[in-house]
């Protein structure tokens, strides 16, 4: 089992949460941005835009921050964004026959956030880290929000779409590769892989490219595909096999990829982070993808063999260590945007980034939302592909287990008793996502177990449909790409001189090859069907994610629940210290009421 000296951390972490949330100062500090122009989405942008709106609705917005953004204050373009250029451009016609397509639908512009102080890379973080460590007093609190790109750890493959792993002893949701989600959120950035080396994938490309993929592509929840689309690979076998024949969690080094491509793995922050005085909590919102691996912060230097670290510190994550992440577009409406701190946000402070009035979620009727709250509101609520996960999950998923003594419970074990062990929060999620899909059984897991086999099996027929279709969509495409090549054969190059001046002088000409093809009206019904069945492919994907997620917590009560059962004070205290802090509150300013209109 994972034993840990607790004295010293112990000591400094219950003094400061015996004064609840009233930490001497608080302090924030803000990352965000893509490793390069070309995976730096505006919607990274306006994640910071929201986190200001956010402190403003607080009464918070003076707490002293820093902002680290892609290139910092450089006036080169660096920030891009979906021009929204018309489908039936001739330009973006031909693009879709001819191509190559990749880029077309984007422009780029530079950062317009009012305030940057300075680059979202290595060592400005690091010197930014230092500063804060002069300034933070015993008592200070440091909140991170890093809003950007991830991968798995260097060497390893992110092709990966596997479930998080597990003690090894817990029913495991054997989910085939093509049932996999993938990113719902367009983007061009290689999110997927771990070097983010590719060139822009299919989101890059007009709808009509999207749409009519070839069928060797598995079918996905909507048009939006980036690289995560890739089969997933066998997960890598667990390293850690504790007493018991309990298989432990692969320890997870992620990065986060920063500008100028480069990165940063999880012991390296975590190592910066332990400059820190203990005496310093820290909370952490992380949302790239594989964020999940940035969990193991609360160990020694990064890393769950180590440990856990003196320094008291949470963190609330978008999904789990080896799944890419919703969010990330150019798309410029953010009333489109689904994504974790999208969610978790509003539920701070009451009020969606499009400006409606959001419940705040009060799941223990204590009048305020805590950080957990929040996260909890964000699993119940959130149409995305996340599984999000907290601290306390990758804590217990190191520290206990489901076999290897009596009397244990398992995730099969009669609901009414599992609910018994959990707490507030914890029963909510549970009994919320229980409701939502009329799941009523004594056995919970095996109803989910059940209910994502009918999920997936629906699935499968529509994205079977889906397939047939692109074939159909890209047999038509290649006709009337060849007419247009047939009538001038130098619109093979896009770059050939000619090229230009028939698209400036005779768009016209170009245009009516291509609309009056005889089967151009076919394609375009048989893309409108494609959007509807991938509409309906995606809600049946999320449907999954959402019962993933009760998975997920259940498995989460009842490692919590062992580890009361095996008597382990030591790793109760940790458990404890953890929990309290995922607990703790942004701020105890009530949101400012909206003035009646």
């Amino acid at each position: 089992m994972l034993r840990i000296s607790l004295t010293i951390a112990v000591v400094c972490s219950l003094s400061m949460l015996a004064r609840g949330t009233l930490w001497a100062s608080d302090h924030l500090l803000t990352i965000g941005g893509g490793p390069r122009p070309e995976s730096n989405q505006i919607s990274l942008e306006n994640n910071v835009r929201y986190l200001q709106r956010v402190l403003e609705r607080l009464n918070i917005s003076d707490i002293h921050q820093k902002i680290l953004f892609s290139d910092g204050g450089d006036v080169q373009t660096d920030l891009q964004f979906d021009a929204q250029r018309d489908p039936e451009d001739l330009r973006m016609l031909l693009a879709d026959l001819i191509g190559p397509a990749n880029g077309v639908n984007f422009d780029y512009r530079t950062s317009l956030l009012p305030v940057v102080d300075g680059a979202a890379d290595p060592t400005t973080i690091e010197n930014t880290l230092k500063d804060f460590r002069a300034q933070l007093a015993g008592g200070d609190r440091l909140i991170v929000y890093f809003t950007g790109h991830g991968g798995k750890a260097r060497g390893e493959s992110s092709s990966s779409r596997g479930p998080f792993p597990r003690s090894g002893n817990e029913p495991v949701m054997n989910t085939p590769a093509s049932a996999r989600p993938t990113r719902m959120e367009p983007s061009n950035s290689s999110e997927s892989k771990s070097d983010e080396s590719s060139k822009p994938e299919d989101s890059a490309k007009p709808e009509a490219v999207v749409e009519a993929e070839t069928s060797n592509k598995e079918s996905v929840s909507d048009s939006s595909k980036t690289g995560a689309d890739a089969e997933r690979e066998p997960r890598p076998a667990d390293r850690q096999r504790p007493e018991g024949g309990n298989r432990k969690p692969a320890f997870a080094n992620n990065i986060m990829h920063l500008w100028k491509s480069t990165d940063m793995s999880v012991t390296e922050w975590t190592e910066k982070l332990d400059e820190l005085s203990p005496d310093v909590p820290v909370v952490a919102v992380m949302v790239q993808c594989y964020s999940g691996g940035f969990g193991n912060f609360i160990f020694k230097k990064g890393n769950p063999a180590n440990g856990l670290a003196e320094h008291p510190r949470c963190g609330f994550f978008s999904t789990v260590p080896d799944r890419v992440a919703a969010g990330c577009t150019p798309n410029i409406n953010e009333a489109d945007y689904r994504e974790y701190s999208s969610y978790f946000f509003e539920a701070l402070c009451g009020e969606s980034r499009t400006g409606q009035s959001v419940t705040s979620p009060d799941y223990d009727q204590d009048g305020r939302t805590s950080f957990l709250e929040a996260h909890a509101y964000t699993v119940l609520t959130a149409r995305t592909i996340d599984i999000p996960v907290r601290t306390t999950d990758i804590f217990l998923r190191h520290a206990s287990k489901t076999k290897g003594q009596d009397g244990l419970l398992t995730p099969n074990s009669p609901v009414d008793e599992l609910v018994k062990h959990a707490t507030i929060v914890e029963k909510s999620v549970i009994e919320g996502l229980s409701r939502e899909f009329l799941l009523t059984g004594t056995d919970r897991a095996d109803d989910v177990e059940k209910a994502i086999r009918q999920k997936r099996d629906e699935k499968a027929r529509t994205d079977s449909e889906v397939r047939r279709r692109r074939t159909t969509v890209s047999s038509i495409k290649r006709e009337i790409g060849a007419a247009v090549k047939k009538r001038w054969p130098v619109m093979a190059s896009p770059w050939h001189p000619e090229t230009a001046r028939l698209i400036s002088e005779e768009a016209d000409a170009v245009r009516q090859v291509i609309v009056e093809h005889p089967r151009y009206a076919e394609m375009k019904k048989e893309l409108a069907t494609i959007k509807q069945l991938s509409k309906e492919s995606e809600q049946k994907e999320l449907d999954v994610v959402k019962l993933e997620r009760l998975k997920y917590w259940l498995e989460t009560v009842v490692l919590s629940a062992n580890l009361k059962l095996m008597e382990d004070t030591a790793n109760l205290a940790a458990l404890s210290r953890i929990a309290e802090l995922e607990s703790t509150f942004l701020t105890k300013t009530e949101p400012v009421a909206k003035p009646a209109t």
